[in-house]
């Protein structure tokens, strides 16, 4: 069975990965954070972060274009990394789904610290996600209150669009990390 503080550092791994784009230093880190995590969840993207050759500029350059194709533009985005995109009529991004966000988060006492992430973006649900495990291992007394906000927070937005994202991700990616990130992403979401 996974423990909070074990579902904590496996969100805040992937949140990362949504978060931050795929230099040498990042890739590094989330090698180390993989590893340290140890979660039968990891195996797949352990092997796929482990497969990647920092020394190779060309290697490097090629998933940076993987990351900007898919989350960044400036064509089409293949899988927009909003809640809102994937949950409003019209596929518009700061609809309905960011404000229930922020909400949740509000509840929790906490806030996006950057300007340029939006509440419904996926790295900034799975790092919210990742908090509220770390509280409910850190912090004994409230563990049932963190514990209720956690699931109702995965019902009401994770699992509603990010089984449907990570599989425009999943066929959009041409790396094999964005394509493992995605399974990783949608398994851990299933689980979580």
């Amino acid at each position: 069975m996974t423990t909070a503080g074990e579902l904590s550092s496996v969100f805040g791994l992937l949140s990362s990965m949504y978060l931050c784009r795929p230099a040498k230093e990042a890739v590094s880190e989330w090698r180390g954070f993989a590893r340290e995590a140890a979660s039968p969840l990891l195996a797949e993207l352990c092997g796929a972060l482990e497969g990647i050759h920092t020394d190779s500029g060309r290697e490097m350059e090629d998933l940076l274009w993987d990351y900007t194709k898919l989350f960044i533009g400036p064509y089409g985005l293949p899988c927009p990394p909003w809640e809102s995109v994937y949950t409003s009529p019209k596929r518009l991004i700061m609809q309905e789904a960011c404000d229930e966000v922020s909400d949740h988060y509000r509840q929790a006492g906490l806030s996006i610290g950057d300007p340029g992430v939006l509440p419904d973006h996926v790295g900034a649900e799975l790092s919210f996600l990742a908090v509220l495990y770390g509280k409910m291992e850190t912090e004994t007394e409230e563990a049932a209150r963190y514990g209720e906000l956690a699931g109702r927070f995965l019902a009401e937005h994770p699992r509603r669009w990010i089984p449907a994202f990570s599989v425009d991700m999943e066929r959009a990616a041409d790396s094999p990390l964005y394509k493992v990130l995605a399974r990783a992403t949608r398994g851990l979401i299933a689980a979580g």
